[in-house]
Parts: structure tokens; sequence; C-alpha cells
């Protein structure tokens, strides 16, 4: 039986329609979570879009998410990979005893176990939180075969472009993406690594940040009681300090476009020939529907992607990633299936946030 034509699969697409693709557009264009304002930018009733989201979200279809610059609030980003041997479980459990850890992964490759792990730490710590993984490394008998000490997140504009409405299917257009690696001529794809101003936050500031982290949807109302305090006082925390300074970027979608039994996360870490290559390798991915999240190491020319894809289409990936390395636009790469058991997330740990400082602890 194929999956476009199971009764999980036909349920699922019954939530979707051109007014989702809308909706779901608007919210990456504007990075907003203000559904009047959505109804706005898409032409349609608030009410409708109400309705539409709301179902969406409740399918699983879509999870708003805080987009939040960290390196303004001091802390820089880490993003590295771990191989192991023996005993992933040990490892692990080094790896979260971290203060600083956000996210950490198990993933497999054909013949290896890895872990990719991302930390915020202060800057202060950089030295001791090198210190303390290469320890955990030897510990544990694992390696960290990649490190990259200045990683760029770009978060990609999900969508359904590869849908077709009028036959309620995927249609995977890989060869279409291959074209599009030769086709773009220019990209406003900017990759420089910038210094970013640090801002004094509070602590409230750093309260609501972690809460949106949890639940990006939640209401000034719901922050006032959970930190004892009046709504217009989280209003003037959220607009005059966390919009104002530019910790709080926005809000993005994430999407799951298919059902989640008859799909499986993938960890593909691909080297890039050249910067120029890299820049439209990276705007091609920016818009397809299995693209998760993306981090980039500009001075390696290399891109770590998370990748959400439908199980029959796994094979259709990795072929045409071996394409783009006979094309010369990927110069080596390697993908693993991530063990959703073993796949982490940390929101900000307020709790080591005292007097405008992070605590410098490991």
């Amino acid at each position: 039986m194929e999956w476009k034509e199971c009764p999980s699969f036909r349920k699922y697409v019954k939530a979707i329609d051109e007014k989702c693709f809308k909706i779901i557009k608007a919210i990456n264009e504007k990075k907003s979570k203000n559904l009047s304002l959505i109804a706005r930018e898409t032409g349609m009733p608030p009410a409708l879009v109400h309705y539409y989201y709301d179902k969406l979200a409740r399918r699983g279809i879509i999870k708003l998410k805080a987009r939040i610059n960290f390196k303004k609030m001091g802390l820089m980003p880490v993003e590295f990979t771990m191989k192991i041997e023996a005993q992933p479980e040990k490892l692990e459990e080094e790896l979260r005893k971290l203060e600083y850890w956000r996210n950490i992964a198990r993933y497999y490759t054909s013949s290896q176990v890895f872990y990719h792990c991302y930390f915020t730490i202060p800057e202060e710590i950089k030295d001791r939180f090198k210190e303390a993984i290469y320890k955990i490394a030897e510990e544990t008998g694992s390696e960290i075969t990649d490190i990259n000490w200045t990683p760029i997140d770009l978060p990609p504009k999900s969508n359904f472009k590869w849908f077709n409405e009028r036959r309620r299917r995927w249609e995977f257009k890989w060869e279409e993406w291959l074209k599009e690696n030769i086709e773009v001529k220019e990209t406003k794809l900017t990759l420089d690594l910038e210094e970013e101003e640090k801002v004094f936050l509070d602590e409230p500031d750093i309260f609501i940040l972690k809460k949106l982290e949890e639940n990006a949807e939640i209401t000034f109302k719901e922050l006032a009681t959970a930190l004892g305090v009046t709504p217009p006082t989280i209003r003037y925390h959220y607009y005059k300090h966390l919009v104002n300074y530019g910790v709080l970027v926005g809000y993005e979608p994430e999407v799951y476009p298919y059902p989640k039994d008859l799909s499986t996360n993938l960890l593909a870490e691909i080297r890039i020939v050249d910067k120029d290559k890299m820049k439209r390798f990276l705007e091609t991915l920016n818009d397809k529907p299995f693209t998760h999240k993306i981090i980039v190491n500009p001075k390696e020319n290399k891109a770590t992607l998370y990748v959400y894809m439908i199980y029959d289409q796994v094979t259709n990936f990795i072929k045409a990633l071996s394409k783009l390395k006979q094309m010369r636009t990927i110069d080596n790469y390697s993908v693993g299936m991530i063990d959703d058991k073993c796949k982490f997330e940390k929101t900000l740990p307020a709790e080591l946030y005292e007097k405008g400082r992070w605590k410098k602890t490991i």
C-alpha cells in the first residue's frame, strides 16, 4: 500500500488547502503571531484565519516557535558533533549535565552512531566549555568530529509548494530542485558574521523568553499569572525590552506537512564546494517542504540540515544529494536517521540569569 493511499494520509490532507498555504506564507513573511495582521496580509476574514490556523495546530501540522537573538543576550551559539563507539547513553547523560545545552540528538549513519549538539553559552566560559566537552569525549570513548564556534541558524520558510491541491497528494520534484542549483544566479542570502551589541535584560524579560520558547502562543494574561504581575507589566517588558532591543526577532511556523506515522527525521551533514555555491544551495533549500532546520558553518562551507521526510522519499533525497555531488555543488555529505527517543530540547535556562548576567558555570 502506497503512503498516498493510506487512511492516515487521506485524513491528514483534508486539513490542507490553498487557504492554509496563504496563512503559513503570511506568518513566514510577517514573523508575527497576530492573526488579525495575518488576516490583513492574506485578505481573508479574521474569523476564517482563526478557524484554519486552529485546525492546522490541532492536527499537529503547524507549531509556532519564537525566534530569539541569543547573541544580544550575551550568549554565543556552539554546534558540535560527537562519534560514539559504545555506551551512547553514558555520553548522553554527561552532555545533559552541562548547563547551557539546547538541542541534543542521537542519529545513526550506515556504520556509526553520532550525537549532534547545539549549545548557547556565555562567551566568558568558551575555553572552559571546550575543555569540558573534550574531557567528556575522553571519558566516554567518543570523538568530537566537528565543532563550529560561529554557527548561523537559518530559519527555512516552510510551505506546501510541492503539494498538488487538486490531486490531494505530494509531488516531490527532485529534478526541479537539482536544476535550481544551476539556474539560481543571484541570491540575497548573506552569511556574514556580524558583531551583535549586547543589551541589558532583567529577570522578567528572561522569564518571558523562556515561556515563549515553551509555548509561543501564550498570552500576556497567562504570562502575568505565571510571573505574579499585571498584564500591562508583561506588555511593557515584551515591547519596550524584547521587541525594541531586537532580542525577540519574531515568530516562525514549524510545519509537519506529512503524517508523523509515515515520516522520519534525518540529519544531513553537507560540505559545499565554495561559498557562492553554498549560498545558491541554501537558497534552494529555503522553501522546500522537507527542510526543518539549517545550521551553517560559513568558514568551512558546511551546512547541517534537520530534515523531516516521508519514508518513501528518503532514498530519493539521498540520490539528489549524490547528483549534487556529481554536479560539483556538494563536496561530500553524510545522512543519518535521528532516533526520536533520543532527541532532546531545552528552553532558555532562566535560573542561570541573575542581575543582568549569566552565571559562568559549566
